[in-house]
């Protein structure tokens, strides 16, 4: 008996069972999630909990979110494709690596420069080369690439600033 995990069958059913039953309805959304590798995302160890309806810790005492909350989010943005979209809080990358199967470019900021690179090694790797990654405080947005067509805040504060809402098209 093989004790390899079917991260494929995995992903599909996380697709099925936590998005499109709990009402995730954007077909681009719903693909881009049933493509991006997350087990590729989170610490090794944690690999065979990728697909579980719950965050789980990453390096620099973060956590990834859970998936149905990412889609949540990106569902929000009502992306259809061709769009610039600013994320403040990258993480571990693998909300970038969503987005970037949608929108033409991607602009992520982490203000933890350990988080950052790692996330952009992720990317990298997996061949994202429409995401840009950024290290710095993300309430700053990132002025030189603006306008951005939708900006999502992975982590953030209880209002938002106004550089953000001046960055937005």
């Amino acid at each position: 008996m093989s004790s390899e995990i079917d991260f494929k069958a995995l992903r599909q059913a996380m697709v099925e069972r936590q998005l499109e039953a709990r009402g995730i309805r954007s077909e681009p959304v719903l693909q881009a999630m049933g493509k991006v590798e997350r087990e590729g995302y989170v610490p090794s160890y944690l690999g065979e909990f990728a697909y579980d309806d719950t965050p789980l810790p990453i390096e620099e005492e973060q956590t990834i979110s859970q998936p149905y909350i990412v889609a949540v989010m990106l569902e929000a943005l009502d992306l259809h494709g061709g769009e610039r979209v600013l994320e403040i809080g990258t993480g571990s990358g693998y909300a970038a690596a969503v987005l970037a199967e949608i929108a033409a470019e991607v602009y992520t900021i982490e203000r933890h420069e350990r988080l950052a690179w790692t996330a952009l090694a992720r990317l990298q790797r997996d061949g994202y080369s429409n995401v840009q990654v950024r290290c710095g405080d993300g309430t700053l947005g990132w002025p030189e690439a603006a306008p951005f067509d939708a900006i999502v805040v992975a982590a953030g504060g209880p209002e938002v600033p106004k550089s953000l809402r001046e960055q937005l098209a």
